[in-house]
């Protein structure tokens, strides 16, 4: 909607939050921006879902993120339709217990079994793998001169993180469709081409099952043939002596698993996307490709692949004058906050050279995205490589969003495309 089209609308009544608006119209900027003037801290009721919260300021997410002390992570951690199925909610009994929704210092704790693994320096020698990795994909789409048509989301900008976090992980090549499917069933909960028939909660979360099958299988072969990969790690972890349970376990290596590659192939076709709606900004790149170096936070400010998390008032609380009472719902809208005028000198331009840029894609605070140093690396590897050996690229067919109001990003996207002749 365009910001004539918001205007008539009460402030509390503007759709931030469904997941066939952010399917059909893209991200609701001309709302947020709105917001942002009118409102950063709004009330919202929503029909269908229980009332919260909307912040939109840059400055006041980070005040909620890094108070974990008054607005917790664990309980309601992203807004999801109360009707949406039978039996308790996702937001009363969530499914998972990981990372995204634990409060220190058992947060902390957690974290630390794995963060080892994607501090720079280990992720820095993933470079050269990740290199080859991107080039034999693009090596696989068709002879170099050759005009080729694929759906870049699927063929091109899933596979390069899949493959990066599935070899982290240890997981074979010949599961990655498995891991890619269960990872669209996740974050495509809510659109309908994802979602698995049923109304019941074991109906809608069977690919909860299968993957729990997978890693209580993956685990048990490495507690007898450990490995050095993460899997291994993850599989002979303890806290306090003692074996991580099982459904947290289980949990934080799902997490893992599915985040590991999910927003950045929404970050890479997005960013893709950017550069053909940019082309003076994807001509600079072509003739520079160490432009990416800034330009790979341009692209995760610029697409901001999770758009929300909430947090529940453990005190009753005033954030721009509004009385947020203990027990209320608040979400932290992380798009809004990265076209925040206050913060950025014209938010609404792509521009592969900002610097300083510091956008909220990863988060902020105690829940700052553990594999920030691995999207930025994929990023930057991908777009380096892309821009030194393609030759023409352009639309091929229209853009399909993903139905989502908590991970967005492209669904489809046809391109046609030419590499440079060897």
């Amino acid at each position: 909607m365009t910001e004539q089209d918001v205007a008539s609308i009460p402030l509390d009544q503007l759709d931030i939050i469904s997941a066939r608006t952010y399917g059909e119209h893209g991200y609701p900027h001309a709302a947020w921006a709105r917001l942002r003037r009118e409102a950063p801290v709004c009330y919202m009721q929503p029909p269908g879902y229980r009332p919260f919260w909307a912040v939109t300021k840059h400055a006041d997410i980070i005040e909620v993120s890094t108070q974990p002390e008054k607005f917790r992570s664990a309980g309601r951690f992203i807004l999801f339709p109360d009707a949406e199925m039978s039996g308790p909610t996702l937001e009363e009994d969530p499914p998972l217990r990981m990372l995204v929704n634990m409060d220190p210092p058992e947060h902390r704790l957690y974290r630390k079994l794995v963060s080892g693994w994607f501090t720079p320096r280990a992720i820095a020698r993933l470079e050269r793998r990740l290199v080859e990795l991107t080039n034999e994909i693009f090596t696989s789409l068709g002879p170099p001169g050759e005009w080729v048509e694929c759906d870049f989301v699927r063929d091109v900008a899933a596979l390069q993180p899949l493959r990066m976090i599935t070899e982290i992980l240890g997981i074979p090549r010949e599961r990655e469709q498995f891991v890619l499917r269960v990872t669209n069933e996740n974050f495509g909960i809510e659109d309908p081409e994802f979602q698995r028939p049923g109304e019941t909660r074991e109906d809608r979360l069977g690919f909860l099952s299968e993957a729990f099958a997978y890693l209580e299988e993956v685990t048990q072969d490495r507690r007898k043939n450990p490995r050095e990969d993460l899997s291994t790690v993850l599989a002979l972890a303890t806290i306090d002596g003692k074996p991580v349970p099982q459904f947290e376990l289980f949990s934080m290596y799902f997490l893992i698993m599915v985040a590991g590659h999910d927003t950045t192939r929404n970050s890479i076709s997005g960013g893709l996307l950017a550069l053909l709606e940019h082309p003076g900004e994807f001509a600079k790149l072509r003739a520079n490709p160490s432009l990416i170096e800034t330009g790979a936070d341009e692209i995760v400010r610029w697409t901001t692949p999770v758009i929300h998390f909430s947090r529940t008032a453990v005190v009753d609380y005033e954030l721009r004058g509004q009385r947020i009472r203990k027990g209320d719902s608040v979400a932290l809208f992380y798009p809004s906050a990265n076209r925040d005028e206050e913060v950025f000198a014209d938010p609404f331009v792509f521009r592969l050279d900002r610097d300083p840029n510091p956008h909220l894609g990863f988060g902020v605070g105690e829940h700052f995205c553990l594999g920030a140093h691995l999207a930025r690396l994929d990023i930057k590897v991908f777009f380096r490589e892309f821009a030194r050996r393609i030759d023409a690229v352009e639309l091929a067919g229209p853009v399909e969003r993903l139905h989502a109001s908590f991970v967005g990003g492209p669904k489809r996207m046809p391109v046609r495309l030419r590499f440079k002749p060897n």
